[in-house]
């Protein structure tokens, strides 16, 4: 329901006609799904069609079923440590070169909150583009994982990291920006959307992607 009322109120702010919004949301779905069906650990390791997700059941307006992450069960694991450690345990390890982290919950407890952005995802975005120098991450980053419990929550997200500008994340979409075959990929195994949330494990599960994008194991989804 909090989610809904985000994207009503996303909408609404950026003078979005509701049906094309959802339009945009449910492309979104596609993509994952798709995504998903090229991994052979998602739950739902099948596409959907563009159709398909316009008309599925309404859980709460506009998000409809193929809106919705699963509910699911899993866990994940992994080794953070120097690098002199590393690779002391294994030859193929990545470096993390930047690193932020906000917690809060400003749509529960902040009158003034706006309902069209995630506070910490700005916040922890912008420390960590702080810390390796980059100023244009539309530009500069090649892949990412967000946060895609629901459809909504993934293109606000564009947004918030700075993938593309305030309310323009429809016309993004529609573009194929975020496509495997797109300029900035994201969410390449899926998201929550292909994987349920098994929420301690999805954040790693994300982190897992990543690490075999940048080694080259990510097999039928590998990009270049």
């Amino acid at each position: 329901g909090s989610y809904a009322q985000a994207a009503n109120r996303y909408f609404y702010q950026f003078k979005i006609n509701p049906e094309e919004g959802k339009r945009a949301m449910a492309r979104i779905a596609v993509k994952n799904h798709y995504n998903g069906s090229l991994h052979p650990k998602a739950q739902f390791q099948r596409e959907v069609t563009l159709e398909q997700v316009m008309k599925a059941p309404i859980i709460a307006w506009p998000l409809g079923l193929l809106d919705c992450c699963g509910v699911t069960d899993g866990a994940a694991a992994a080794i953070v440590t120097r690098p002199d450690i590393a690779r002391s345990l294994k030859k193929d390890y990545i470096l993390v070169k930047g690193f932020g982290v906000s917690v809060g919950a400003s749509g529960a407890i902040d009158q003034n909150y706006d309902f069209v952005h995630w506070e910490e995802t700005v916040k922890a975005s912008r420390m960590a583009y702080q810390e390796v120098g980059i100023r244009d991450p539309a530009k500069e980053i090649s892949l990412a994982e967000v946060h895609d419990c629901f459809t909504i929550t993934e293109l606000v997200t564009y947004e918030d990291l700075g993938f593309c500008p305030k309310g323009s994340a429809k016309d993004y979409v529609e573009e194929g920006v975020f496509t495997l075959k797109g300029n900035l990929p994201v969410n390449t195994d899926g998201g929550l959307k292909a994987f349920g949330h098994p929420i301690g494990a999805s954040g790693l599960r994300m982190t897992y992607e990543i690490y075999n994008q940048l080694l080259h194991k990510a097999g039928p989804r590998q990009l270049k």
